[in-house]
């Protein structure tokens, strides 16, 4: 039997470790990187799909641009961008409704993005978030 405070344990240790995690992946960036002319424009729009299991097409975006999130969910939820979390707080998404985020990315690497659904407040990922150099 747990008690309520290794409940509370639990959620502060996956807590840390995605904190942990969103720092070494931060150090990564993949090696598909957008051409310059997708680099030099100041501000991108991206349309996402979400689900209860991923979010669609994995964002990828270049450090400096402003950034638009078109979340079309099919879920209700929180999502939240680890490692982002000062430029985009922890979001509700409602199912059959798209929400709007925009934000500046100015830390380039590697962010997992995570999904806490209504009925499961654990989470899920769902994707992870690419910010090139230019």
């Amino acid at each position: 039997m747990i008690d309520a405070g290794g409940a509370q344990v639990r959620v502060a240790m996956r807590w840390l470790l995605a904190g942990v995690l969103a720092t070494v992946l931060g150090a990564c960036v993949s090696e598909s990187r957008p051409d310059a002319s997708a680099c030099a424009a100041p501000a991108t729009v991206l349309d996402l799909r979400l689900t209860a299991t991923e979010l669609t097409p994995a964002p990828s975006v270049c450090r400096g641009q402003e950034v638009t999130f078109r979340i079309a969910s099919e879920v209700d939820g929180v999502f939240h961008i680890h490692g982002y979390e000062q430029a985009v707080s922890a979001t509700e998404v409602v199912a059959d409704e798209t929400l709007e985020l925009t934000f500046t990315a100015d830390t380039a690497g590697q962010f997992p993005i995570e999904l806490h659904p209504a009925d499961d407040p654990t989470g899920v990922s769902i994707a992870i978030f690419t910010v090139h150099e230019p």
